[in-house]
């Protein structure tokens, strides 16, 4: 049965995998591809993740409030990496690393078991998780949030 939060994990282990190919490479294709994929999956998460959040947990609305402040603190590196890029990208790179990487935990700790609490049914997610994302693409603007 596919199940919407561990799709959103899977996205989580790809850009992790990607961070480990720039820790070797700091090729800035890969950087950018990172970047790309993080815009993606937060388009995503905003459009179905979020609002469901609000509608079926207590407190959801702060939770989704905190987890929406953490993508603009992103988008905000993001952003220098598309439109002021330094000559060497490493040093936003582990800023994003750092920021995404705390975000995970949160969604992965928090919010993903209180959702599954509160009866969210995963593949339901899954089917609105796969529909957005095949919208994201072609919206993404390289921006998160």
């Amino acid at each position: 049965m596919p199940d919407g939060f561990e799709r959103l994990e899977q996205d989580h282990r790809e850009v992790a995998r990607l961070f480990e190919q720039y820790h070797q490479s700091a090729d800035d294709a890969v950087a950018r591809e990172i970047c790309s994929e993080l815009s993606v999956h937060s388009e995503v998460e905003e459009q179905v993740l979020y609002p469901a959040l609000r509608e079926s947990v207590p407190d959801g609305a702060a939770m989704a409030d905190r987890a929406g402040d953490e993508h603009a603190l992103v988008a905000a590196h993001i952003a220098r990496v598309y439109e002021a890029p330094p000559p060497d990208l490493g040093g936003i790179m582990q800023d994003i690393e750092r920021d995404v990487k705390a975000h995970v935990e949160y969604e992965e700790r928090e919010l993903f078991p209180a959702m599954r609490s509160a009866g969210v049914d995963p593949e339901d997610l899954y089917r609105w998780v796969e529909a957005a994302r095949g919208e994201a693409p072609s919206r993404s603007s390289g921006q998160v949030g």
